[in-house]
């Protein structure tokens, strides 16, 4: 597959982790349509990876799929997609709303479940492909006042499990990333449950063997990774990229 011919799209790909990976991926030689609902940021890393910008809210399903389709078209064609979006809501059941469970299974699960229903015929077509999910390694365990984000991510990885199982005839490869801990604003809400970032950090070795947070580079590596021709064979995969969390 020569540079040319890898055109890939990203929904979330304004800041953290997304903004990373689009870096990385253009840099790589792919080329790329962005997709998220914060417009400035998301002008700025278009810019940056001369890459096509496409502004919409992911929970809400017509208007994806529309962008989806959009971004497919402007790109000429699709040989990878990266679903990357995501919201976080902390509290335990007493906690919890119905609005923020809902709001969180309408864009932790069926963001993806639109993202994978448009794309995939667009990747069966060009022979085959890499499809993205975005989870957590909330996911692969248990979580202390995360019910909703966790619950979730479980629902996250299951369905990349499954999609993976299905698209497989057409040569097409799901897998989910599970990230765990990452230094960016979107952790906030489970940092309050350590006290803060800086409280989390303070205790970061009880939680994490090796005693560091990602960063959204070192997470888009390995997004790079599995996009790539050496993950050939991985499917149906949890990917957890944590420093050791789920072993403790």
């Amino acid at each position: 597959m020569n540079s040319a011919e890898r055109r890939m799209l990203i929904v979330g790909a304004a800041t953290g982790i997304g903004a990373a990976g689009a870096r990385r991926l253009s840099s790589a030689g792919w080329r790329l349509a962005l997709l998220d609902m914060a417009a400035d940021p998301l002008a700025k890393i278009a810019a940056e990876t001369d890459s096509i910008a496409i502004t919409v809210d992911a929970g809400d399903p017509g208007a994806l799929a529309e962008a989806l389709e959009q971004a497919v078209q402007g790109l000429g064609g699709l040989e990878a997609a990266w679903s990357n979006v995501g919201v976080q809501f902390s509290g335990a059941v007493g906690e919890s709303t119905v609005a923020d469970f809902d709001r969180s299974w309408a864009v932790n699960v069926r963001s993806h479940f639109v993202c994978a229903q448009v794309t995939f015929p667009h990747l069966a077509r060009a022979g085959g492909g890499s499809f993205l999910i975005t989870a957590s390694n909330s996911g692969l365990q248990t979580e202390r006042a995360m019910l909703a984000y966790a619950t979730t991510k479980v629902a996250a990885v299951a369905l990349a499990r499954n999609l993976a199982r299905d698209a497989a005839s057409d040569g097409i490869r799901v897998n989910a990333l599970c990230p765990g801990f990452v230094d960016t604003p979107f952790n906030e809400p489970i940092w309050s449950n350590y006290g803060g970032r800086e409280a989390f950090i303070e205790q970061i070795s009880e939680t994490i063997p090796l005693g560091r947070m990602a960063t959204p580079e070192s997470v888009a590596e390995q997004v790079v990774f599995l996009m790539s021709d050496a993950a050939s064979l991985m499917t149906g995969q949890a990917l957890a990229v944590d420093g050791g969390e789920l072993i403790v």
